[in-house]
């Protein structure tokens, strides 16, 4: 009788043991923690804002902090880890965020919460440290006298530095600044996020690869891959020291996950390279401020036909005849090429005789900013009448620049002709034709004819009829018609983003026809790229944004305005960032992949054609 009474009592006290064994780790003690990967930044800057929760087996939602000053640029992106050792449970939650600095000072970000039960956890207030643009803070390493670059204070994964190619020029000389990129880490793309400011230069930008090449170099006895990834020409327009600012990047780069510790039993397979896929971070890079002098042109031995151009340059004139007839046109051609800022040569003045008509000069212009120059030629066609007739001497056209590399003025001299202006016919050679000259004669005049037979009224007057009426009422609407059709027409083909945006579809569509050929010989690589640069260029046409500049918020931004919903600027926003990585990744791809990429190009092309 006893023993039946205790039975049960054994009964209830195993059942309470095996559930406290069994949920002990889900009551375990929550630790929350927060962190930044800096806490000195600028404003524009990037920081990852990471709040860590490690604890039992099921661990309830985490609210985020309180960022005032920041606002957020990527996230909020989770992911969780689960471990078992001896029986217990521990799982592991992080919550990361990109922040962007919006203003200076020691900005804070407030706790993060969670609530387990009755319990509130929070975690550790952050502190960073925000300074203006223009401080004096460290940045990434310039380049040395010579050329080479400086080895980095703590040898970062990836930097970026501004390289010019002189700093001391004269006025209106170029200024070759190039931007390249340093990384010992796999890079998944990059976005300038902010051009440098460059008062007092006049800006060319060079042609760069769209796929940047990437070149093995050394640095403070690292070696690191380096990449160009902008170059333009600088042409100052004014004395003194002038300032470049510093270019503004965010690079995504790939991170390997950190090892399992040794006792993991699965550490073994998920650390394989196979498994690993890696945690991307976007770090924000900036340059160094480039200072360059610039010296005035020298005042002693300068021409008085000088308008300020510099470089190396060259002269051609051609004349179409060496005779012409009193009252016809004679062609001038004048062509100036060679190196500096074609864009900025002035007509050359031409000294003509006294009799001679000269209408504005046309200009055809031909510049190639590639390599490390600028180069090119400006031809000018004047049209010339003589309205005298006789032997003239054209005088040689003159044409005076400042070459930087002998550092002297130069005048170039062309041109030259003994030109015959014949008499037109009936015009005394040298003598205009004035209404006084004119004598009239007898036979120059014919009278009209007198008529016997009166004139009579053959119809009624046209005004009485029903078809004035109807022509009368048809006039205003035609003339509505026809401005109507001449506004769309100027608006179709005048405006160039409306003719950017119906041409930008065709294009993509000849990309993805080069492409899948580009695909057929085995080579994936560059099929994906081809089609990137069309389908690129179609979303720049949507937005209404030039394709060179366009980044990821810019983009985001822009498709929201044009009413495109949710999913469509994710999946735009996806497909640039993953054909970015595949663009600058080092592995393998395959047609199959290669081939799906281009699927999915068309089809979001095709959504993007109707916003």
């Amino acid at each position: 009788m006893k023993r039946a009474r205790e039975r049960p009592l054994r009964l209830l006290c195993e059942a309470a043991f095996i559930a406290v064994v069994f949920t002990a780790p889900s009551f375990a003690g929550v630790e929350l923690t927060a962190e930044v990967d800096r806490a000195v930044c600028r404003v524009g800057e990037r920081i990852t804002y990471t709040v860590t929760v490690s604890g039992g087996s099921t661990l309830p939602d985490l609210a985020p902090a309180d960022y005032d000053g920041f606002e957020i640029v990527m996230g909020p992106s989770t992911s969780t880890s689960i471990q078992m050792v001896n029986g217990r449970v521990t799982q592991t939650s992080t919550l990361e965020y990109v922040f962007r600095a919006r203003r200076t000072g020691t900005l804070t970000i407030g706790p993060a919460r969670l609530k387990k039960g009755r319990k509130v956890y929070t975690s550790n207030v952050v502190t960073v440290q925000v300074s203006d643009r223009n401080s004096g803070q460290p940045r990434t390493p310039a380049p040395a006298p010579g050329g080479k670059v400086k080895p980095p204070r703590t040898s970062p994964n990836v930097f970026l530095v501004a390289e010019a190619d002189k700093d001391t020029v004269y006025r209106n000389e170029m200024v070759l600044v190039t931007y390249k990129l340093y990384l010992r880490v796999n890079v998944v793309s990059y976005n300038i996020v902010n051009l440098p400011q460059a008062t007092g230069f006049w800006v060319e930008e060079f042609s760069t690869p769209s796929r940047p090449y990437l070149k093995d170099v050394t640095v403070g006895g690292r070696s690191y891959k380096e990449a160009v990834i902008r170059k333009v020409g600088m042409f100052p327009t004014r004395t003194g020291r002038l300032t470049v600012d510093p270019l503004t990047a965010d690079v995504t780069v790939e991170q390997r996950s950190r090892r399992r510790r040794s006792w993991d039993p699965f550490g073994s397979i998920w650390d394989d390279p196979f498994f690993s896929t890696g945690r991307r971070k976007v770090v924000t890079i900036s340059t160094d401020p480039l200072d360059i002098t610039v010296r005035p042109l020298p005042s002693i031995g300068r021409p008085p036909d000088f308008h300020g151009d510099v470089g190396s340059f060259n002269l051609k004139v051609s004349y179409d005849k060496r005779e012409v007839t009193q009252h016809d046109a004679l062609t001038i051609k004048i062509s100036i090429g060679g190196t500096g800022y074609i864009k900025s040569v002035d007509p050359p003045e031409l000294e003509l005789p006294d009799g001679f008509e000269m209408f504005n000069p046309t200009v055809d212009e031909n510049v190639t900013v590639d390599g490390y120059a600028m180069r090119g030629k400006k031809t000018f066609t004047y049209l010339v009448i003589p309205r005298v007739a006789g032997d003239f001497d054209l005088p040689e056209v003159k044409f005076s620049y400042f070459d930087p590399g002998a550092e002297r003025y130069r005048t170039l001299r062309d041109g030259g002709l003994r030109l015959r202006v014949l008499p037109a016919k009936g015009v005394a050679a040298g003598v205009a034709r004035n209404p006084e000259d004119v004598t009239l004669l007898g036979r120059d005049i014919r009278f009209i004819k007198g008529m016997d037979t009166p004139l009579f009224r053959a119809t009624g007057p046209a005004y009485r009829t029903v078809w004035f009426f109807v022509l009368l009422g048809l006039a205003p609407v035609l003339f509505l018609l026809g401005v109507g059709v001449e506004k769309v027409v100027e608006r179709r083909f005048s405006d160039p983003d409306l003719v950017r945006r119906r041409r930008a579809p065709e294009r993509l569509k000849r990309s993805l026809n080069l492409a899948r050929k580009r695909l057929k010989h085995k080579d994936p690589r560059a099929a994906v790229d081809i089609a990137v640069r069309g389908f690129t260029e179609l979303a720049g046409a949507v937005v209404r944004e030039p394709a060179a500049g366009l980044t990821s918020d810019l983009l985001e931004a822009k498709l929201k305005a044009a009413g495109a919903d949710e999913e469509l600027r994710r999946e735009v926003i996806h497909l640039l960032g993953e054909s970015d990585r595949i663009r600058f990744g080092e592995f393998v791809l395959s047609a199959g992949e290669a081939e799906a990429i281009l699927d999915r190009l068309a089809r979001t092309a095709a959504k993007l054609e109707k916003l």
